[in-house]
């Protein structure tokens, strides 16, 4: 990524210079252009690098008399709750989560739609296509349509910046929250992106919100009036974006095709055709709700003898309204999409994905380039796994050994320790959402003539997350489950931002709603924890064991590695492979050595290795030593 202080230079002229910024970067430089004073999130890929590349330039802005506001709130529910507190001020502010954060939001979110907001508030939404770090695949679109608010489609990093200031426009006139939609590839992909002068917002020194009961406390009465108020906003917003420079349309030399299209696809979109040396008439949809319904019924009429082709990635929300539209003007053309195969019914698309699909719709044959594309996903066979050192890990390994895997149920929950489902820990059976394995766990202890012990998992971040009224209601009915909280310290899977951990006490919440057996474990000391897993079990009611071990990255990226490292002794080693087998360490390797029985010796890999120690207590035979690591590696 771009250095802190070369993206939050001053300019003094508006695109004096360019940089090449991530998508997430970009937003985050256009956070301060606009003069944004207040930004609450709940880290979460792919949106975490925007608060993140924010909050490391925290000292930076104030050095530029720039006063923000960031929040890393408890989850997205009370982020989203309390930006729209904090626009009441007049002051722009953001909210910023991932795809499956608006619908732990989605309570707040579709009720403070009716009120609308006093000040600019832009909903940054990113969404994961392909799921490479999410449990669903999800278009937030329909919650637009739901909603009844604009949403903004940028295809690049660049227009992902640009079109906040829109959005905010937009927000600010219409007294309406708008969400900036992006996905993966916007907000992980680069582009050069040209700077625009830092906006220092203006605070008052005087504080007074403008609050007005009769719309802004949502009673029945007053909710009856809104929805009416939200109808004509509707309708303003619609005729405002008619001449949106935002909707583009080029009109093309070919036209027996003409394409719609709209965000990420707009991109893969252009680069296919590009390579088909093709130049068919196209809509580019920016604002893609309210939908914008004229200026697509005049190029589906400028356009009546063609094929429409509608390429959009995720589901076929576009498809859906432009058929309707078709049959409302009379459209008696073709239209194709989704359903014809054009764009997949799952994952990313990718420019090589598009081109196979056109070549389905598309009349004369298309050659397929056999070479990499840019935008192709590569899939690695390798499945992710728990770092090197991970104390869940060590946490997991004694969970095996206290309770057999076969007399067990185990529900976990969302974050690094989800990996431990894989073999050969598999620790989880059940996961759904942020904060469910209490609840499921719950719900399976009730089971009549429920016998085996119920485990639920969570890590810190989570447990503070949506954990606690999990842990109250199992509690409050009385369930018999073990409530494992795997605390490592650190929000570790988004990177490593804050959570109330920091200032607050797991064990202390959890005695403080009323459970009995509360205990804190040291993750890397598994031959005690197992003891005290067998015990919990076996207790009536919620038993809670807080399994604390630091993350081992954050460890040594504050600490360093420690001076005494592990390595086998082949002399000895009888190649049991119980280190291999039971915690699946990826520092502990197959190596061409073998015993005399010919069993092959495994290997510690010291540039992998995060010397924690576990390997050591696992091994039953005592082979996996400590030494010197300047004797082993020369340091």
């Amino acid at each position: 990524m771009a250095k802190l202080k070369d993206i939050f230079q001053d300019v003094k002229e508006v695109g004096q210079k360019n940089l090449v910024l991530l998508g997430n970067e970009a937003i985050a430089r256009g956070i301060v252009e606009l003069g944004v004073a207040g930004v609450f999130t709940y880290p979460g890929t792919p949106s975490s690098e925007i608060p993140t590349t924010l909050f490391h330039a925290k000292n930076l802005l104030k050095q530029k008399d720039y006063d923000l506001y960031l929040e890393w709130s408890t989850n997205e529910a009370v982020a989203l709750e309390s930006a729209y507190g904090f626009s009441f001020s007049g002051l722009r502010t953001v909210f910023i989560c991932k795809h499956v954060g608006l619908n732990v939001a989605a309570d707040a979110f579709l009720t403070l739609i009716n009120t609308g907001v006093l000040g600019g508030l832009v909903m940054i939404v990113a969404e994961d296509p392909q799921m490479h770090s999410s449990q669903n695949e999800q278009d937030n679109r329909w919650y637009t349509k739901l909603a009844n608010i604009p949403m903004f489609e940028p295809s690049d990093a660049r227009e992902a910046k640009d079109m906040l200031k829109s959005a905010f426009e937009m927000s600010e006139e219409f007294e309406t929250p708008v969400i900036l939609r992006t996905v993966t590839r916007i907000a992980h992909s680069r582009a050069d992106v040209p700077l625009n002068p830092i906006t220092n917002p203006i605070i008052p020194n005087n504080m007074k919100l403008k609050i007005d009961p009769s719309r802004f406390v949502c009673v029945p009465e007053n909710a009856r009036k809104n929805k009416l108020r939200i109808l004509d906003r509707v309708e303003q917003i619609s005729k405002s974006i008619t001449e949106s420079t935002w909707n583009q349309i080029d009109q093309g030399s070919n036209k027996e095709y003409a394409i719609i299209t709209s965000g990420s696809a707009y991109a893969y979109t252009r680069e296919a055709l590009n390579y088909l040396k093709l130049d068919f008439p196209l809509f580019k949809i920016g604002i893609s709700h309210p939908f914008p319904k004229e200026t697509i019924g005049g190029f589906l009429k400028a356009n009546s003898t063609s094929t429409i082709v509608i390429i959009e990635e995720a589901d076929f929300i576009l498809e859906t309204f432009i058929k309707k539209l078709a049959f409302e003007v009379n459209f008696s053309g073709k239209i194709v999409g989704r359903v014809e195969g054009v764009t997949p019914s799952h994952g990313e698309l990718t420019t090589r994905k598009l081109l196979i699909g056109l070549s389905k719709v598309l009349k004369g044959e298309i050659s397929i380039p056999s070479i990499p594309l840019p935008t192709d996903n590569f899939q690695f066979s390798r499945p992710p796994v728990l770092c090197p050192g991970c104390p869940h890990r060590a946490t997991f390994y004694a969970l095996n050994k206290a309770i057999p895997k076969r007399h067990r149920i185990v529900s976990t929950d969302i974050g690094c320790y989800t990996l431990g489902a894989s073999p050969p820990l598999h620790a989880g059976h059940l996961v759904i959402c942020m904060g469910s394995s209490l609840g499921i766990g719950s719900g399976i202890s009730q089971l009549p003539n429920q016998t085996d012990p119920v485990v639920s998992i969570i890590g810190d971040s989570t447990f503070w997350h949506t954990g606690l009224p999990g842990l109250v209601n199992a509690v409050y009915n009385n369930s018999k489950l073990l409530l494992l909280i795997v605390d490592n310290s650190a929000t570790a899977m988004t990177g490593f931002q804050p959570n109330p951990g920091e200032k607050l006490s797991i064990t202390e919440a959890a005695r403080g709603v009323g459970v009995k057996y509360v205990i804190e474990v040291d993750a890397f000391n598994p031959k005690s924890s197992l003891e005290l897993i067998k015990e919990a079990v076996n207790n009536d009611g919620v038993s809670v064991i807080i399994s604390k071990g630091e993350c081992r990255i954050q460890y040594v990226r504050r600490e360093g590695l420690p001076d005494t490292t592990y390595v086998v002794e082949p002399s000895r080693c009888v190649g049991c492979h119980t280190c291999i087998n039971r915690i699946a360490c990826p520092a502990i390797m197959w190596s061409d050595q073998k015993n005399s029985k010919g069993k092959v010796i495994p290997v510690i890999d010291q540039f992998l290795c995060a010397r924690c120690g576990l390997c050591s207590q696992v091994c039953p035979y005592g082979v996996i030593v400590s030494k010197d690591a300047k004797e082993v590696v020369g340091e």
